[in-house]
């Protein structure tokens, strides 16, 4: 006897014929084919109709209960017949079109146009409510499991112990049909302008299946849209809009149509003046995106150099770590295309000009971060945790990208670069890395306390975030996503502290730049990267640069007002800082810098516009004018040795015969000015120079309490 639930199904519209169920049939394969059949013959009579017709909701009411009925007994057969798309398209999609063509004609008639928007919007209600219906009887009726269906429908778990039917699917086909239901549910909310609950509904699509582009190209289209209540400005929505239309593109099964938006978002973006970017720096995403789509669509390359420039001056102070990681991934994204490794529109005429402009952009990025890493503690405006998931990436990229391009570090990009050589080998010693614990020779069984074979199956953060992304999958795919996801109710995942994570990225960047340095050409027997040397010293991985370093200046003011500091260190003994004595003066490494500047210059400062004795002035007076306001006169010399609480009593500096002091009066010359003592520097690690100025502040303002620096950091000019 077949089970009045069944029944209840294959006939929710009494109109409808009775039609045999596929479980008492003997044969279900031939029911299943039976009833696509009839879906066919009733799919002609909608398609033949016109819309508005009585007759095709009667026809459509049909359908869909023949839809539902095939996908609820085999849907395996339904998938592979593509009955969820017919589902879609002629029962819901078309009749949303019709309406919203309705909507347009009747834009003159307020009446009629608020009539026919109320009909819209119960139709997207009834649909939206249909599809979570049908989702949750599938799931219930193959009493499959799942993370996505646990947190959509809580209380399922507990109806599966009271499921008598006995029915089974391909796991791939059951979560091909989950995603594609949370898409279109996500369509829906998003006709309706359900913004953040149609976004969470194409992320659930992700999570069930992250190597399908569809649901990417769904979240692109909602960062592209204008959303009033969207906290996020311009330049960030179109970055996201490009990211995930990349995401979209760069995945094993690409959505067609997210090559075609990408590349019309491109072609509103190649054509922005560069005046634009000068007068507002703040719209430093904008000019990225748009020296991308120049790349990409081959538009005005003789005038891009002009744009990276800009972007080089201003990337820094504008970091953010989200905005830098979709960047990179943009960048990419870009280098595998001009490798003919990602789908495009069409074949590109200048691939080497592309590449080489794509991998100029790249080592800027790479380099700017580095830099930004080197500067002393209290001067750091990044944390190094920020920037390291940005390079961790990045060189993962590359050492990815050498098996298509053999002769990657022999561009002349990394060959102009020897600072951020210099830099990279610094910020890799500084990590102190254990070779033992990196050593795969040993084993894990000898290494079984390294973070580094433990988690080997871990994905880092930003691994997670690029789960299925094309250009980083030959490294991403050993990683268990499963194992180390969220935790559910049942399965408790094994969790890894933030201070393990931290660790984890270093000894991976350690490993990765290490594998390079060792790594040599199958061909000529050359090492394929030559730019660092690593060797072990006290059983720790080190490393050097392999090029002598040249003196150049930051091409980046780090954000600071005023700040134009430099890594050019003296290299004579007349550009040396020096005391009356005649001894180079050593310039306070670290942290120290600023806070004796703050302590000792106004001190300094005070005494100095304090003295009575003014010969420095006569000294300078043919180059050099002092900017200290002229002492006032002096009172007559009185009879005895004034008190020192006198107030007509003007200060005495101690002479040079005098024992030693803090305070200590110096020649008054630009070499010796309190300002000197922090121009150079005699380590030419981390430590930068300023330049020395008059001060042309009265001692009065220079003690105002809350002032840092008497004077702007400049450039150093040494005296010629």
């Amino acid at each position: 006897m077949a089970n009045p639930m069944n029944r209840r199904r294959c006939h929710p519209n009494r109109r409808t014929k009775p039609v045999t169920t596929i479980a008492d049939a003997e044969n279900p394969v031939s029911a299943s084919q039976e009833i696509f059949d009839q879906c066919e013959k009733l799919k002609q009579k909608i398609l033949s109709s016109p819309n508005g017709k009585i007759e095709i909701w009667t026809y459509r009411q049909e359908l869909l209960d023949q839809y539902e009925q095939l996908i609820l007994c085999d849907l395996d057969y339904a998938i592979e017949k593509k009955i969820e798309h017919d589902l879609w398209t002629i029962i819901f999609k078309n009749e949303i079109s019709y309406k919203q063509e309705q909507l347009k004609e009747n834009s003159q008639n307020p009446m009629k146009r608020a009539e026919i928007q109320t009909s819209l919007q119960n139709f997207y209600e009834y649909a939206s409510g249909y599809y979570m219906k049908l989702l949750q009887d599938v799931v219930h009726s193959y009493n499959f499991e799942n993370s996505i269906c646990k947190l959509t429908f809580p209380l399922l778990q507990k109806r599966n112990q009271y499921s008598t039917q006995n029915r089974s699917c391909k796991e791939a086909s059951m979560l091909y049909f989950i995603q594609h239901i949370l898409v279109h549910v996500g369509d829906l909310n998003r006709y309706s302008n359900h913004i953040d609950l149609a976004k969470t509904f194409y992320q659930y699509a992700i999570h069930t299946i992250p190597c399908l582009g569809q649901p990417y190209n769904q979240i692109a289209i909602l960062h592209e849209m204008k959303n009033p209540s969207s906290l996020l400005t311009p330049g960030q929505n179109q970055l996201i809009t490009a990211y995930y239309y990349i995401r979209s593109i760069a995945i094993k099964v690409t959505f067609p149509l997210a090559i075609s938006n990408l590349e019309k978002l491109f072609q509103r973006l190649k054509d922005i003046p560069i005046t634009r970017y000068e007068q507002q720096q703040n719209d430093f995403l904008t000019l990225f995106l748009q020296i991308i789509a120049m790349i990409n669509l081959e538009a005005n390359l003789d005038d891009i150099q002009s744009f990276i420039n800009l972007f080089r001056t201003i990337i820094i102070k504008n970091f953010n770590q989200l905005n830098f990681i979709q960047m990179i991934t943009i960048i990419m994204f870009t280098l595998h295309r001009t490798l003919d490794l990602l789908p495009r529109s069409s074949s590109s005429k200048k691939p080497e000009l592309q590449f080489d402009i794509t991998l100029q952009l790249f080592i800027m990025i790479i380099e700017q971060c580095l830099e930004a890493m080197q500067l002393p503690l209290s001067m750091m405006i990044i944390d190094e945790q920020h920037i390291l998931p940005i390079l961790y990436l990045s060189f993962a990229y590359l050492s990815n990208i050498q098996k298509f391009k053999t002769e990657l570090f022999e561009h002349h990009v990394f060959k102009q670069k020897p600072s951020m050589w210099h830099s990279l080998a610094k910020l890799l010693r500084s990590f102190g890395v254990y070779a033992s614990s990196l050593d795969v020779s040993k084993g894990k069984n000898e290494t079984s306390g390294s973070l580094f074979f433990k988690y080997s199956d871990y994905p880092l953060v930003e691994e997670r975030a690029l789960e299925c992304f094309t250009p980083l999958n030959d490294i991403i795919k050993s990683y268990s996503f499963k194992k180390y996801g969220e935790d559910d109710d049942e399965t408790i995942n094994e969790h890894v502290s933030e201070k393990d994570v931290r660790q984890l990225r270093k000894l991976r960047l350690v490993s990765i730049v290490r594998n390079l340095c060792q790594k040599n050409d199958d061909k000529t027997k050359k090492k394929i990267f030559d730019h660092l040397i690593t060797y072990a010293k006290d059983e720790i991985v080190c490393f050097e640069s392999s090029s002598p370093l040249i003196q150049q200046i930051p091409s980046s003011n780090f954000g600071v007002p005023g700040d134009r500091r430099i890594t050019q260190k003296p290299t004579t003994d007349e550009q040396k800082p020096y005391n009356p004595s005649g001894a180079n003066v050593k310039t306070p490494r670290g942290a120290r810098n600023v806070a004796l500047r703050q302590f000792l210059e106004p001190a300094l400062a005070a005494c100095e516009s304090a003295s009575t004795t003014r010969s420095l002035n006569q000294k300078n007076t043919s180059n050099e004018t002092s900017s200290f306001p002229p002492p006032p006169p002096a009172p007559p010399p009185p009879l005895t040795e004034p008190f020192i609480g006198d107030s007509d009593a003007w200060p005495r500096l101690p002479s040079s015969c005098d024992s030693k002091d803090l305070f200590q009066q110096q020649s008054f010359d630009y070499e010796s000015r309190p300002d000197s003592v922090w121009s150079n520097t005699d380590d030419s690690k981390d430590q930068y120079a300023f330049q020395s100025q008059t001060l042309a502040t009265p001692a009065q303002q220079i003690l105002a309490p809350g002032l840092m620096f008497s004077q702007p950091l400049s450039k150093h000019n040494p005296k010629q």
